[in-house]
């Protein structure tokens, strides 16, 4: 099913991994765009996307994920060129146009990096970032904390059918009492929680977080948050709805399994095997803990990397497995559970046939079936293993959860890209 990527180069890994520092934000940079009338408060709004997203853990606290000694090898052949994004096209209210247009102009797309297999096809870096830029990858940020949980199950420190409480005692009587850590994961855990339109949050969570700087919500962490949702709309495992809070739960979840903190085991389990070629930047609350559920900030090529791994059943450039084969096929074939869950959801509507399991989309649009990695400003990891291709890509579209950003993305942008691609 998954095709194989050649070993090549040759990487060495640092074995003395050490601890992450909780970072502070970066007052410089503050100070810097303040003229231009951008802040703790507003850095995350549609109006400022382009400049903040690209530096986005700089407002807030933060971890250094570290690639260890590892040097990046030089494993794909560059044959960018091969496809032409003028010469393709799509669909947009207005009528046909090219993904050029489409990309940079209508979904505000920032960077893009396409594979397949170990040759690089594609990639560009708009609104001026470099290979070297990071950016915020927001909700793509959960199936990287959930792939973490898988891991940290093949290694028998995690038991996804026990219930939050197994794991948590602090969460009895709370909503996710009884709740099994696998719908948690698989956002199945049926909570009752009102959030406002365009909003996949309660504000009260991200002043919990400090997201947007320090505040008087009385609510001193993320975790603070999590104990005062009380109730449940759905009974568990019957309805999928997108709720950050359930991947907040899987990062503490993980943390107490495995004894590290999110960020530490990120590097030692992901990202010092990817040959990443830079640090990524994981943001933090007042307290330290990860924001698990959208608080990933990294490079576009080492978001490429991930994919690449997934498409290689799970091992890297030499070999190592980093992702474990299981949780790889349970994704890729799904349950009765998580194609009911999905069935009742919203996104079903673009999607029928797919599901939701382990904060990962599996689509079936236009005749592929595609693994999904999906952040909520048309930020993205699209993995094809029919034709061993992935789409890697980062953006600030102004507005989440919008129905004209997700057809533009998946209707029509991915599957002319995979259309090009797969002759090649």
């Amino acid at each position: 099913m998954f095709k194989h990527l050649a070993l090549v180069g040759c990487v060495s890994f640092s074995s003395m991994a050490m601890a992450a520092e909780l970072q502070t934000v970066d007052e410089d940079f503050l100070a810097q765009v303040e003229h231009f009338g951008i802040s703790q408060a507003n850095w995350d709004s549609g109006e400022h996307a382009s400049v903040t997203f690209p530096n986005a853990y700089k407002f807030t606290r933060h971890y250094v994920v570290d690639p260890g000694s590892a040097v990046a090898p030089e494993e794909w052949k560059d044959e960018t060129g091969s496809f032409d994004f003028a010469k393709l096209t799509g669909l947009d209210a207005d009528g046909e146009q090219t993904l050029d247009t489409l990309l940079k102009y209508r979904l505000k797309n920032h960077s893009m990096v396409v594979l397949k297999g170990d040759r690089l096809l594609h990639q560009h870096f708009w609104n001026g970032m470099t290979p070297e830029s990071t950016h915020l990858d927001m909700s793509v940020t959960k199936s990287f904390t959930a792939t973490l949980a898988g891991i940290a199950a093949a290694e028998g420190k995690l038991d996804m059918s026990k219930p939050v409480e197994a794991y948590l005692p602090e969460f009895k009587g709370t909503a996710f009492e009884g709740v099994s850590v696998q719908d948690v994961a698989d956002m199945n855990s049926g909570l009752d929680i009102k959030t406002p339109p365009f909003l996949s949050w309660d504000t009260k969570f991200t002043q919990s977080q400090e997201w947007n700087g320090p505040n008087d919500s009385g609510l001193n962490g993320i975790q603070d948050y999590l104990l005062t949702i009380d109730s449940q709309k759905y009974a568990p495992g019957t309805h999928y709805q997108y709720q950050d809070p359930n991947t907040e739960i899987l990062g503490l979840i993980v943390e107490k399994a495995t004894g590290e903190k999110l960020a530490d085991y990120l590097e030692a389990k992901i990202w010092s095997k990817l040959g990443a070629e830079g640090p990524a930047y994981f943001q933090a609350d007042g307290v330290g803990n990860t924001v698990a559920s959208g608080g990933l900030n990294m490079r576009t090529r080492d978001l490429a990397k991930m994919g690449r791994v997934f498409l290689n059943e799970g091992q890297n450039h030499l070999g190592e497995q980093v992702v474990p084969a299981t949780f790889l096929e349970a994704l890729w074939q799904g349950n009765d559970r998580v194609r009911a869950a999905w069935s009742v959801g919203k996104e079903a509507a673009l999607a029928p046939d797919g599901w939701y399991k382990d904060q990962i989309r599996v689509l079936n649009i236009n005749g592929h079936k595609i693994i999904v990695f999906v952040g909520i400003h048309g930020q993205a990891l699209v993995m094809e293993p029919a034709t061993d291709t992935v789409i890697a890509m980062n953006g600030g579209y102004p507005q989440t959860e919008t129905e004209r950003m997700n057809t533009l993305l998946f209707v029509e942008i991915v599957p002319a890209i995979l259309e090009a691609v797969a002759p090649l």
